[in-house]
């Protein structure tokens, strides 16, 4: 098993993880335009109460981390929880996927492929 708190495997991969995070409503717009000039953050869900769930995408546990600590200094943020972390190799990101021929069995894909499909 992966060490989640590993910063850099020498590896060419790509970070992927969920955050949910929960705002006070009358910060709201301040809250989502600091959001906005973070590099990797994009949100998914929101509501008008201040909840937010979030994705975060960089090359690094390290980088993640400073994007989830620099989430929790927005003035009117109550606390942003990572939920899930998951790394990829960058190479199985860019790939197109068959999903039929996987789904019906008509491909014997090696596990690294249905590894990358999984994640789609």
């Amino acid at each position: 098993m992966r060490n989640a708190v590993a910063l850099n495997t020498g590896k060419d991969e790509e970070h992927i993880v969920s955050v949910i995070l929960h705002g006070r409503p009358e910060h709201r717009l301040a809250i989502e335009l600091a959001m906005d000039t973070l590099a990797g953050v994009e949100r998914v869900v929101q509501d008008e109460l201040g909840k937010y769930v979030l994705v975060i995408g960089a090359p690094t546990a390290r980088q993640v981390m400073q994007q989830i600590e620099a989430l929790q200094t927005i003035e009117g943020v109550l606390s942003a929880t990572l939920v899930a972390h998951h790394t990829e190799a960058s190479e199985y990101l860019n790939q197109e996927i068959e999903m039929s021929s996987l789904i019906l069995g008509k491909a014997d894909p090696d596990p690294a492929q249905i590894i990358a499909r999984s994640t789609l």
